[in-house]
């Protein structure tokens, strides 16, 4: 969930989607897996899907702030908020205190504003949302040697996503999402990074996201991975243990 929603499903061989993780087949199929995951509702998506955790909303046993250990976030007054056939997540009190479009900005400095700022900027690095969504996005909320690897491809699922769904308009969606960031878990966090661990869902497909973000210039920036591409360090998820529902899950 990449956490990005790229345009359309690809089919993947079954066999890489089983292998085991470890391997080096698997990490190909991890990685279209997640491709898979993030397409608009066009296809189906191939191969047994794994079994979907259950979760429970509320929290995780507490961990104190700054430490390498998985952090409790308090989801209180979070709310969804839509964003063409997906959701992000909102709080009145940690942000964004300016969006929802084209930018969501203004994330407090703390273990809920930096979960929040992790998925509502990831998700917004879609290519699959046009260009006045994700331009803006990368150019100012993504940080790191990848930044432009991570827009080149944004361009590149655009121009895919819109000969199957043209847009209504220039920069416009191509198609609508079906693809969500289900729930999360706060891996690590200082009030300078932050590591966050999103499960993205589509159906019965699942994935877990690694996202990381740093604190600079007074507000949350995602750190673009290697190459740019956020579903290159993909997994699938283990089991339910300490993930976090996002609002309206």
């Amino acid at each position: 969930m990449s956490l990005p929603l790229p345009p359309s499903r690809r089919r993947a061989r079954p066999g890489l989607i089983a292998a085991a993780a470890a391997a080096a087949v698997a990490a190909a199929a991890v990685v279209a897996a997640v491709v898979i995951l993030y397409r608009p509702a066009s296809g189906q998506a191939p191969g047994p899907p794994p079994p979907r955790p259950s979760l429970q909303e509320g929290r995780v046993p507490a961990r104190a702030p700054g430490s390498a250990a998985p952090v409790t976030v308090s989801t209180a007054g979070w709310y969804a908020v839509a964003l063409d056939g997906t959701a992000v997540p909102a709080s009145p009190q940690d942000g964004p205190r300016r969006g929802p479009w084209p930018l969501a900005t203004g994330y407090a400095d703390d273990p809920a504003g930096a979960v929040l700022a992790a998925v509502g900027i990831a998700v917004r690095t879609s290519g699959q949302l046009g260009p006045d969504v994700f331009s803006p996005t990368i150019a100012r909320q993504v940080t790191g040697p990848g930044a432009r690897a991570m827009l080149a491809a944004a361009w590149l699922d655009y121009a895919q996503a819109s000969g199957q769904h043209p847009p209504p308009g220039p920069g416009s969606p191509a198609g609508t999402a079906t693809a969500s960031a289900r729930a999360f878990r706060l891996a690590s966090f200082t009030p300078a990074a932050a590591a966050v661990q999103v499960l993205a869902v589509a159906g019965a497909s699942q994935a877990v996201i690694q996202v990381q973000v740093r604190w600079l210039d007074g507000d949350w920036r995602l750190v673009s991975p290697p190459g740019g591409n956020l579903a290159a360090a993909a997994v699938r998820p283990s089991g339910p243990a300490g993930f976090q529902l996002l609002p309206g899950r």
